[in-house]
């Protein structure tokens, strides 16, 4: 029994004419016609008298009827929890910079939990360097701090900025904000992410744009280990994002370098394969992250500036 001849039958027995149900369903009267017959034959059973003036219900097809009716609402009701089922359960699986997975993600996390409790995340670092070809393999959502390339497998959507500071030690430079020059960076201790290089091309474009070299850069795999290093070492610095840097500029242990030219933002980017299928899980996690620069608050403690 299929169930569109039911659902013919029961869009039939309620316009109590086949032209209506025909035109309503979007078929020919002779498709109408056909499917009805076609469940009369294997029901074994007349459904409708057919009279000059229309048709009505047999006996047969009034009793059936009611049932047709639970057997098309059974079956919409196990498409939907079959549908829904798959929704809300599954891996997502997510690249993006120690920053934003330090920074941002966890205050999105319980969010994102209430709506899908089921649904895991493997998030994993990204850099410009290998996220195309993760998205290539079967990667559902990247992010990058950065200006990205356009690229042919992907649309990538600029869903913010990060606001990015030159940190340094506090007995090196003093406490609050200090004003510096290109030249003050000369053969200076740069520390840098290697989970998140944006920092470092644009100290290093601003440097090279000078003349300044003889620095020597050291990369981190941890964000912590980097915020550590750079309070212990002398004549250190680091171009990291204000997010990162927040409590330690609030709390005095780092201070902030203020040099004139040096980018002071870079853009964030949300990218996902052209073809990729959007799950609604998948999509509700990408609208947390556009509504989480939209409703960020500013950055409103800073020191005064110390010329």
């Amino acid at each position: 029994m299929e169930l569109r001849n039911v659902k013919t039958f029961v869009s039939v027995a309620g316009l109590m004419s086949f032209r209506r149900a025909a035109a309503m369903l979007n078929y020919a009267p002779s498709t109408v016609s056909a499917q009805v017959q076609t469940l009369e034959e294997e029901l074994q059973l007349k459904l409708f008298d057919r009279l000059e003036k229309g048709i009505r219900l047999t006996e047969a097809g009034a009793r059936f009827l009611p049932y047709a009716v639970k057997l098309l609402e059974m079956a919409r009701e196990s498409i939907s929890a079959v549908a829904g089922e798959h929704a809300r359960k599954g891996m997502l699986v997510i690249r993006m910079p120690e920053t934003l997975a330090a920074y941002r993600f966890p205050a999105l996390l319980p969010l994102f939990r209430q709506e899908y409790p089921t649904v895991g995340i493997r998030l994993r670092g990204s850099s410009t360097h290998d996220v195309q070809r993760y998205l290539e393999a079967g990667l559902d959502l990247a992010f990058l701090v950065g200006e990205t390339r356009p690229a042919e497998n992907c649309f990538i959507e600029r869903i913010g900025s990060e606001e990015l500071v030159l940190a340094g030690n506090v007995a090196d430079w003093g406490t609050g904000s200090v004003r510096v020059e290109a030249s003050d960076l000369a053969g200076r201790l740069m520390l840098c992410a290697s989970s998140d290089s944006s920092g470092r091309v644009v100290l290093e474009r601003f440097l090279n744009q000078r003349g300044l070299q003889g620095n020597v850069w050291i990369d981190f795999s941890s964000l912590t280990a980097l915020k550590n290093s750079l309070q212990t070492t002398f004549g250190a610095c680091a171009l990291l994002p204000r997010a990162a840097l927040r409590q330690e500029l609030e709390s005095g242990t780092l201070n902030e370098l203020v040099l004139q030219g040096l980018t002071s933002e870079l853009p964030v980017n949300m990218l996902w394969h052209r073809e990729k299928w959007m799950s609604p899980s998948l999509t509700f996690f990408m609208e947390l992250f556009r509504n989480a620069w939209k409703e960020a608050p500013s950055f409103q403690k800073r020191p005064p500036v110390v010329a």
